[in-house]
């Protein structure tokens, strides 16, 4: 073989080997992660779980743990299908992502240029601010309704321009509502409902076969049962019925295994690439990627900001993007970190359980992470009585759903729901910061220095 050509293979190996993580080049005892499943499943009485562990372009770890149902006593697989609620999110969002890359819609357009029949208000907002939570509406959530396809276009056309709580791109504002406007825009462009529209830009190219938003499709497949602790109870029952509502498919409703998961994840941390295949474009992995805004409050170390339907923060040295979901019945929590090719997924079956330990102990595993900075707690601050009046007041984001009051009462000020007894005393910890209960919120000014949302829970409340 001629020397020139030696050579270039050899450069090319070094380029390879250059591009595979740390996290590749080792082999991964993943003893500990399933003691830590194990741990979490008996701590929190959770009947059954499902784990994923992605690397470079493998999965490297996929587990069932429990059962899928207390009842049957199935075991769990990794082809078992989980509700994942919020985690959702991301799917949605990619969908319209790849939308735009089709050259179909435009992410930063008003959305009035491609529906029909919305107020001015709602016409206005762009999908770029619905996939970042910065159209300035409202949330809500529902867990039963109907499950019809036509639900959600009839939803929409319902909304006033009370929906909005302030002027898009204004303020960060977590919105589940948000995500089935975006949907709505995805019906009206592609002419198909939601569930088949995501299942053509999305599943079906990522080779999710099982994965659906449909509850008469996914139990056809091994299906899990959702659990929940009802009051005056220890130990879980299976939710009856199976809670639905079509409305909210978009934010929360896809089902999915950690098998059809991990193709996605796969894609996700490779730039687009499943099995050696361009499935998904770079550009739309990147637009995927970008922290587009910065969440008030947190730990402003970490950066936290939110990109499409992702939360992304630095974390022990490297740079995370993950999301969570709850909703009755199951739990749902994954993680990438790009820097490493590593993607971790982990499903479960109870109402209010993310396994967080064990999404700790995987990345743990795979990355090198730094240690902990242990954070100090913040002192508190003097508050003069101008300031206490300056804060003082009803903020509303729906107003059944996040209503507080800032109060004045002897001098001291306390956040309460509104004309409740119960109340906790406010406390300013930081510029601008507050902690109320244990909760630590923000107050955000106008241009006038006047008070116009409070933020709390990922949630701006406007002042009335």
């Amino acid at each position: 073989m001629p020397r020139k050509y030696l050579l270039i293979l050899w450069v090319l190996s070094l380029l390879v080997v250059s591009r595979t993580s740390p996290a590749q080049q080792k082999t991964i005892n993943f003893d500990e992660l399933e003691t830590t499943v194990n741990q979490e499943l008996k701590a929190t009485k959770t009947p059954g779980a499902a784990i994923a562990v992605i690397v470079g372009d493998q999965v490297v770890f996929s587990r069932g743990f429990g059962v899928s149902s207390i009842e049957a006593q199935t075991p769990v697989t990794p082809d078992t299908l989980f509700r994942i609620a919020s985690t959702t999110k991301m799917l949605t969002a990619a969908a319209l992502v790849v939308l735009a890359e089709q050259g179909k819609i435009k992410l930063d357009e008003p959305i009035g240029k491609y529906v029909k029949g919305l107020t001015p208000g709602l016409s206005r907002v762009t999908v770029h601010q619905l996939l970042t939570h910065t159209a300035g509406l409202r949330d809500s959530s529902s867990y039963y309704g109907p499950h019809d396809d036509s639900a959600l276009a009839a939803f929409v056309h319902q909304w006033t321009d009370d929906y909005l709580i302030g002027n898009p791109g204004e303020v960060y504002s977590y919105s589940n509502i948000g995500y089935g406007l975006a949907a709505f825009v995805l019906e009206a462009v592609t002419g198909r409902p939601f569930a088949d529209a995501i299942n053509d830009l999305l599943f079906q190219p990522l080779g999710m076969r099982r994965t659906t938003l449909r509850p008469t499709e996914a139990m056809t497949y091994p299906l899990s049962q959702g659990h929940e602790v009802l009051s005056g109870q220890t130990n879980p029952t299976v939710v009856r019925p199976f809670a639905d509502d079509s409305r909210y498919w978009a934010n929360g409703g896809v089902f999915t295994s950690a098998t059809d998961f991990a193709r996605f994840a796969i894609a996700f941390v490779n730039g687009g690439k499943l099995e050696g295949k361009q499935v998904l474009s770079p550009q739309v992995i990147e637009k995927l990627s970008t922290p587009y805004v910065s969440i008030p409050g947190g730990n402003t170390a970490e950066r936290p900001g939110y990109a499409y339907g992702l939360n992304v923060r630095d974390y022990r040295g490297v740079r995370v993007l993950q999301h969570g979901g709850l909703r009755i019945g199951f739990g749902s929590l994954v993680r990438f970190v790009p820097e490493y090719q590593l993607a971790v997924i982990v499903l479960t079956n109870k109402s209010d359980t993310l396994f967080l330990r064990s999404l700790e102990k995987a990345t743990e595993l795979a990355v090198p992470l730094k240690p902990r900075i242990p954070v100090s707690p913040k002192q508190p601050l003097t508050m003069s009585e101008a300031e206490r009046q300056s804060y003082a007041g009803t903020y509303q984001n729906a107003p059944d759903y996040l209503r507080l009051e800032l109060v004045i009462i002897d001098g001291k000020l306390f956040m309460r729901q509104p004309g409740a007894s119960e109340k906790s005393e406010v406390v300013k910890v930081g510029d601008n910061t507050f902690s109320a209960g244990g909760q630590e919120f923000v107050l955000i000014s106008e241009a006038s220095g006047k008070i116009k949302y409070l933020h709390i829970a990922g949630h701006a409340l406007r002042r009335l």
